[in-house]
């Protein structure tokens, strides 16, 4: 069993040997897995970040230099370190939802309104006041289906409400 860690790197660098890089990768599980808690990386995102810290394993493997009086371990680690940074960076940070009609009255209020005739809502907010507060339909929709732009709509909601109060 190898220990020392410059005997594991030049035996894989010159065998490319399966075994010692099961070795090494056995060896640095730990550190990693402490890097990916420390990071407080989502649990949904644990195999992936694991994933790029064997790869990222390999790299430092192979690019590793014994003369700059750094050991392996600490060279990886700030490797490692730099690499969860980058990525958490690029990770996405919300939540995208395509298709709001799924979360079912997350988006509108209810008003109830028993007679709209006495709003004095023009044609438009009428139409609008039946697909948003009636038939439950998101701004996007009924900007396609009026053929109008989201912020007309919009517009046209708040007044609504206006008028409902």
């Amino acid at each position: 069993m190898y220990k020392n860690d410059y005997e594991l790197i030049y035996l894989y660098r010159t065998t490319k040997s399966e075994e010692v890089i099961s070795i090494i990768f056995q060896k640095y599980k730990p550190l990693i897995l402490k890097n990916i808690y420390k990071f407080y990386i989502p649990s949904k995102d644990h195999d992936d970040f694991f994933q790029e810290s064997l790869m990222t394993l390999l790299d430092c493997i192979n690019t590793f230099d014994e003369s700059k009086n750094k050991t392996f371990t600490k060279y990886f680690e700030l490797v490692l370190y730099r690499k969860f940074i980058t990525l958490k960076d690029k990770s996405s940070k919300y939540v995208l939802i395509e298709k709001p009609e799924l979360i079912k009255e997350s988006y509108t209020p209810n008003y109830e309104v028993t007679n709209i005739d006495n709003l004095y809502l023009s044609p438009l907010e009428k139409d609008i006041y039946t697909m948003y507060f009636e038939d439950k339909l998101t701004i996007d929709t009924i900007a396609l289906n009026l053929n109008k732009t989201q912020k007309s709509i919009k517009n046209a909601v708040y007044r609504i409400k206006v008028k409902l109060k």
